[in-house]
């Protein structure tokens, strides 16, 4: 089975897409990318679960934010709309962000967390990273979204969040995923109203199991961010997977989707959905 439709809100729509059966699982991409970044997980865990996956406000096919929004709110209403009481969420950078965020706001929602290089609000970026994000925009704005986006691929600044060209196929498919004008910059990043809580000061709160992942070669303010989470959320487990950066799901998909496999047959395994799903190592911590 496989859905693609918009959800449709008072202020806007969200484009979403399903594949598969049983137990959900929702899929957050994160800063320049739209739903297709999660390609291969999708063609994994199709077979096993039922993958959700949506754009963010802002991002791919869905609308482009004119007044303030919450991530936090969209994804609510997502759940709403497809009749979903409990889900594990899976996170991509600021898309990791955003589901502390909302398992934060509605714990009772949420079943696990899978954190692949996330942010969390309350963490302050690098300077350097500021200010390359503002030049983004300055490009945007003055020099158009191709010679923007390209700039951004060439700069060497951002080198860690692409794959290297060891990996022509990963890296083709992360770069025909920036390259889409529709996942560069398109709104004011104010619009996105955080949390009133500072989430980062709240992860002891988080009383669910959360698989944290991160790259070694990734920025070390990601790697910085990814140990802290580590440290603080009570029932977190952690790991380095080598050689990439900042998409280990797209670099090194394979190590990834088992690392998931083998961390949600536990929170599954009194669901028809373990029936489903074969058991695998057990190695999450490097």
């Amino acid at each position: 089975m496989s859905i693609q439709k918009h959800l449709h809100l008072p202020d806007s729509r969200l484009f979403y897409r399903i594949d598969g059966f049983r137990e959900p699982l929702i899929f957050i991409h994160g800063n320049f990318n739209d739903h297709r970044i999660w390609d291969r997980q999708a063609d994994h865990f199709r077979k096993h679960v039922q993958v959700i996956r949506y754009d963010l406000r802002g991002y791919g096919q869905s609308d482009t934010p004119t007044a303030a929004f919450s991530h936090v709110d969209d994804l609510k209403h997502l759940m709403e709309h497809l009749n979903l009481d409990k889900v594990i969420l899976v996170g991509s950078s600021m898309g990791g962000g955003i589901a502390i965020d909302f398992a934060l706001a509605y714990p009772e929602r949420v079943r696990g967390l899978v954190l692949a290089a996330p942010s969390v609000t309350g963490q302050r970026y690098p300077l350097n990273m500021l200010w390359k994000g503002f030049i983004n925009f300055y490009q945007l704005r003055f020099r158009g979204s191709r010679s923007a986006i390209e700039a951004f691929i060439h700069d060497p600044y951002w080198s860690y969040f692409f794959p290297s060209t060891q990996n022509m196929e990963a890296r083709e498919q992360v770069l025909q995923n920036i390259r889409n004008p529709n996942n560069f910059c398109r709104f004011p990043p104010h619009l996105a109203i955080p949390p009133r809580n500072n989430s980062m000061k709240r992860l002891d709160e988080l009383r669910i199991p959360a698989l944290i992942i991160a790259s070694d070669r990734d920025h070390p303010s990601n790697l910085k961010t990814a140990d802290e989470l580590a440290r603080r959320i009570p029932q977190a487990t952690s790991m380095i997977i080598k050689d990439c950066g900042h998409l280990p799901f797209v670099e090194r998909a394979e190590e990834f989707n088992q690392a998931v496999l083998s961390f949600i047959i536990p929170i599954l395994s009194n669901t028809s959905a373990s029936d489903a799903i074969p058991a695998g190592p057990k190695r999450l911590v490097h």
